[in-house]
């Protein structure tokens, strides 16, 4: 049966004249058909067969859609890019702090409980006893001394580390309550977890294994934060020169060598979440999405930092996360980014407008693509140099303006901005700025073990973290900006709090400009003043003790051992004077 176009059997006038024209027969022009439709049929069974060939059987729970992607049955299209307007999601809610206010050392034990310390403690010890056979008999208490010294070593700051316990240079409130080879014995035998109780396969898995649990415990502290409706996430290097395997080197940092820890914060700088990378080969896996293998190491932390976020979040990263491939992901779970993109990430078909195009216009010129399925857009902004920013929620309205010098007009000169800069600039340097206030007081004493430079920086993450926390619930209670505490008082608190757990409630009173000390137990050895000092005759006189069984010492003379009980009031020191012996009159000439 032969078929018209509109599928109508032909007549056999209409198969006549079809055969008149093509000089066959009518049984011919059937029998051509019909070979098309078997030729037809046959390629047909023979593609079904390849399908079967190729694809797993479906029984035993194996389901074809799910395994098989979707672009091995559909090519894929190439989508256009045109010059339109975007338009951005609504934009989330805003989160309220609260305006509860506690105690410095609440909030730094919200990442740091008391079990560490008391954990740490044990711990330290059995790992001495199974090396040397001897317990150290630390305890939580002196592990909390060990952690509130060093915060204060990092605030004061002294060019040597021993010169906290020299007599010239001493501070009180370190070596009164900790001496200097414990503090070197606990500081190099810290342990944070049992070897004993890891096993190989962990080991293998786990490069930070050492220092797990305090990760573990830091982290839950951080994804109690409230989310906030804009995070960023960047880079953090932990300052590390020493020997281990996930050193890494990031060029243009204040520290470009350590480890590297993959953070995200909020706009104000409160940490959400962070990730320590492990270095090269190790797998990063997001726990919602299947991650695809065309993103880089910058996308997958990406995928992996937010799998905590609520639905509709924006996210802001700088051109080492950003690609087109990410933010598509991303916005298939709901959540939206925005930041700067390398050029040669940007698709080839886009055709976004060259630097020379936009350095001939003038300054602040831009241009703006979208996409025709309309989720992302492409914006080229040209200030100093130009810049690429790639966003799935914003674009370049409402333009707004900003304020640039002009060197050729020699002053301040308003210019377009539009709305991605702004809002980048606003909202992603939250990760600085916590690195920014970790640096300021940090505990960088000089060690060889990761594992302690490691440790250091989370104490000093965790103090930054709530500092940060504290001031927005200041603020959030109306406090005045001269009655929030700075960072520095902040953090002489918390030190203070951890030295003197077990002192009494008037020892634990501590203000910056304090400079009372906790009593010592034995009398401190007066130094031996410069030469300059001890000439200026004038002052030096001799007084004598009253109570000679009690206040005789030793003549500070060298070579001279001799008891005495007279003492020189501008030197502080006690000298021999007698007919025998005149110490005093030699120190002095």
């Amino acid at each position: 049966m032969v078929f018209n176009k509109n599928k109508q059997p032909l007549t056999e006038k209409q198969l006549q004249e079809l055969a008149d024209t093509l000089d066959l027969d009518n049984s011919d022009i059937e029998d051509d058909l019909l070979t098309r439709d078997n030729d037809v049929d046959e390629e047909l069974e023979l593609e079904q067969d390849l399908e079967q060939e190729i694809l797993p059987p479906e029984d035993d729970g194996f389901d074809s859609e799910d395994d098989v992607p979707l672009s091995h049955f559909v090519p894929a299209r190439s989508k256009k890019w045109m010059r339109k307007a975007f338009i951005p999601p609504n934009p989330p809610n805003p989160v309220n702090y609260s305006d509860s206010l506690k105690n410095p050392l609440e909030y730094f034990e919200k990442y740091i409980s008391n079990d560490f310390f008391a954990s740490v403690s044990t711990l330290t010890n059995m790992r001495e006893v199974s090396v040397t056979g001897h317990s150290l008999e630390t305890s939580a208490t002196e592990i909390k001394k060990l952690f509130g010294c060093t915060m204060l070593i990092g605030i004061y700051a002294l060019p040597r580390l021993r010169m906290f316990w020299a007599q010239n240079t001493r501070v009180p409130i370190v070596s009164d309550n900790i001496t200097r080879n414990r503090f070197f014995k606990l500081r190099s035998r810290l342990k944070v977890v049992d070897d004993n109780m890891i096993s190989a396969e962990e080991k293998s898995h786990d490069r930070f294994w050492k220092v797990r649990p305090l990760l573990d415990s830091i982290q839950r502290g951080c994804r109690m934060n409230e989310r906030s409706p804009m995070v960023s996430i960047d880079e953090q290097m932990i300052p590390f020169a020493g020997q281990v395997l996930m050193k890494q080197f990031v060029r243009g940092k204040p520290n470009p060598v350590g480890l590297k820890n993959f953070v995200m914060t909020t706009p104000t700088g409160i940490p959400l979440d962070f990730y320590l990378y492990e270095g090269k080969g190790s797998s990063v896996e997001s726990a919602l999405l299947a991650t695809p293998e065309k993103l880089d190491v910058g996308g997958r932390m990406v995928l992996k930092l937010t799998d905590t976020l609520p639905l509709g979040v924006f996210v802001f990263t700088d051109r080492y996360f950003t690609s087109i491939p990410l933010i598509d992901f991303l916005f298939s779970r709901k959540v939206f980014l925005a930041g700067t993109i390398m050029a040669n990430r940007i698709p080839k078909n886009a055709g976004i407008s060259s630097d020379n195009d936009l350095k001939k216009k003038k300054r602040g010129s831009y241009d703006q693509l979208v996409r025709d399925d309309g989720k992302i857009s492409l914006v080229k902004w040209f200030d100093n140099k130009p810049v690429n920013l790639a966003s799935s929620c914003m674009g370049v309205e409402p333009e707004g303006s900003c304020r640039r010098w002009s060197k050729s007009e020699r002053k301040y000169i308003d210019i377009k901005q539009p709305a991605i800069v702004k809002n980048y600039n606003a909202f992603m340097g939250g990760v600085d700025l916590l690195d920014r206030v970790i640096g300021k007081y940090s505990m960088r004493n000089r060690t060889n073990k990761w594992t302690i430079r490691t440790i250091f920086h989370f104490i000093d993450f965790s103090v930054a973290a709530g500092w940060l926390e504290y001031r927005e619930n200041a603020k959030a209670a109306g406090l005045p900006r001269k009655e929030i505490m700075d960072f520095l008082d902040f953090k002489l608190s918390i030190a203070k709090s951890l030295i003197l757990e077990n002192q009494g409630e008037d020892d634990m009173e501590f203000e910056a400009e304090d400079d009372e000390q906790p009593g010592s137990k034995r009398r401190s050895v007066q130094p031996i003043p410069d030469k300059r000092c001890r000439r200026q005759g004038n002052i030096h006189l001799m007084e004598f003790m009253k109570d000679k069984q009690k206040s005789r010492s030793k003549c500070r003379l060298p070579n001279c051992n001799k008891l005495t009980f007279a003492k020189c009031k501008a030197c502080g020191i006690y000298l021999c004077c007698s007919v025998e012996r005149n110490c005093f009159a030699t120190f002095h000439q």
